[in-house]
């Protein structure tokens, strides 16, 4: 069985060969553009800064709770120590990643943002927009779920006023198998979505990833008046061509 201090071993090595991974393709990303590409890039829709680090953090955040709650807590005995903080970071992060949710659905319903994204199959692109939606549904429900069999397992006491001891067995609760179901959905729904951006990136080539990263935006409208602006010089060159 893999460790608590293993898996975290194991975090801190993937988070810094993301870092890296991160910086090299950034480099190079840079030394290849040529002089016009930056600018058209930097002038790229993007999210709003917030969803972008909202969305980044939630993701850190999902991959930790799901594969140490898989990997490691289930196996951990109830009369363990070492279960109750375990429990206790879990909690804590289960709560700030609704919290998030919940200022992402805002921002998003109050920010401009790219239009929808397309993987040129009217197939791939329904399948694209429900997943979404329910990935955003299967977070705030694995969410929920915890919360709830936390107030209804008497965790609160246990983990935050140090009174009192865990439940032998927590499958006794209903809820605990709603919980479970939901994160082998919610990791189904997290590696499709994975598997549409990498689709994105390595097939289509048409640099998805770039609009959840951090730069300058351009506003839907100012993209509106870009457009007319460019018809409009299109339409006066083709009544020159005609006088």
């Amino acid at each position: 069985m893999m460790t608590p201090s293993m898996f975290l071993m194991l975090e801190e090595i993937s988070l810094a060969i993301a870092l890296l991974a991160a910086v090299m393709w950034y480099v190079a990303r840079r030394q290849r553009a040529p002089a016009g590409g930056m600018e058209v890039e930097r002038r790229l829709p993007k999210y709003h800064p917030l969803l972008v680090l909202i969305h980044w953090f939630v993701a850190f955040a999902l991959a930790n709770l799901l594969l140490r709650g898989a990997l490691i807590m289930r196996y951990i005995p109830n009369n363990d120590p070492e279960k109750i903080d375990g429990l206790r970071a879990h909690m804590y992060a289960g709560m700030l990643v609704l919290v998030l949710m919940l200022i992402r659905l805002v921002v998003r319903r109050r920010s401009q943002h790219p239009p929808r994204a397309t993987a040129r199959n009217h197939h791939l692109d329904r399948l694209a927009q429900i997943s979404h939606r329910l990935l955003y549904v299967l977070v705030i429900a694995q969410a929920l779920s915890g919360l709830y069999m936390a107030v209804q397992t008497g965790l609160p006491d246990v983990l935050i006023l140090g009174r009192g001891t865990l439940p032998e067995d927590f499958w006794v609760f209903p809820i605990r198998s709603v919980h479970y179901v939901l994160s082998r959905l919610l990791m189904a729904t997290i590696a499709l979505h994975i598997t549409g951006a990498l689709y994105h990136t390595f097939i289509l080539k048409d640099g998805l990833l770039r609009r959840m990263s951090f730069g300058r935006r351009i506003a839907a409208n100012d993209a509106g008046k870009i457009r007319g602006n460019q018809q409009e010089a299109a339409r006066s060159g083709g009544a020159r061509q005609v006088v």
